[in-house]
């Protein structure tokens, strides 16, 4: 089935489509949260853990879901391979985020994230809404996944210090239930058939990104269903 049939098709960023406003309002009212969520938590002994609310301890931090239109009017959204560099999560498929300075709300932290991380400026996105916030217990992270549409630069610049590469992904492929892989691991010291996606050539888009993602895909397929 062709999913990305009823998806809007590309506007400058100053032009609301019909699916931006269906999102607006869709955002503001209960999410699949935690049902979405697990899909992408392998069966690990902590695996509630990795879905219950974050405690009030937990570090607050935040990350921009940019969802951009290609030259063919399709939705794609932008993701992220994190630099070899970093101490947390090095080398994984993320979005642009991080830790929340003090006084800042999530949209304001996704927003200077993604500006610092791939030169993406706050004129250039027009937030749509949030995300279930989501507990990540090896970093004591509490993240609130911030959607946006973005109109791209005409070239982005790479904090080379944060990240090794852009990833575009189509987000026909994600709607597609084939799309989802497994891979057996030792997790915990346990041999476990973790989810992925596969999207890029050598690194799974797994994890935390891939719960947040889920729940994305989710609520689009929602759309889809509604204006099928």
């Amino acid at each position: 089935a062709n999913y990305n049939s009823h998806l809007p098709e590309s506007r400058e960023i100053c032009t609301m489509t019909m699916f931006e406003q269906w999102m607006i309002d869709r955002l503001q009212r209960p999410l699949p949260g935690v049902e979405a969520h697990e899909r992408f938590v392998p069966d690990i002994p902590d695996r509630r853990s990795r879905l219950a609310p974050a405690p009030d301890t937990a570090k607050k931090s935040a990350v921009l879901i940019p969802l951009l239109y290609d030259e063919r009017q399709a939705l794609n959204v932008l993701l992220t391979v994190r630099s070899e560099g970093l101490r947390n999560h090095r080398g994984q498929i993320s979005f642009p985020g991080g830790r929340s300075e003090e006084g800042e709300d999530a949209i304001t932290t996704a927003l200077r994230e993604a500006h610092e991380e791939i030169g993406l400026t706050s004129e250039r996105a027009r937030i749509l809404g949030q995300l279930t916030p989501l507990y990540i217990p090896p970093s004591h992270s509490a993240v609130t996944p911030i959607v946006a549409v973005i109109s791209p630069p005409q070239q982005w610049m790479m904090s080379t210090d944060e990240v090794s590469e852009i990833i575009i992904q189509p987000i026909s492929t994600l709607l597609e239930p084939a799309s989802l892989r497994y891979r057996n691991d030792i997790m915990v010291g346990r041999s476990v058939d973790v989810p992925y996606w596969d999207v890029h050539p050598t690194t799974p888009l797994w994890g935390a990104t891939a719960m947040m993602l889920h729940e994305l895909i989710t609520v689009i397929h929602e759309f889809e269903m509604e204006h099928a």
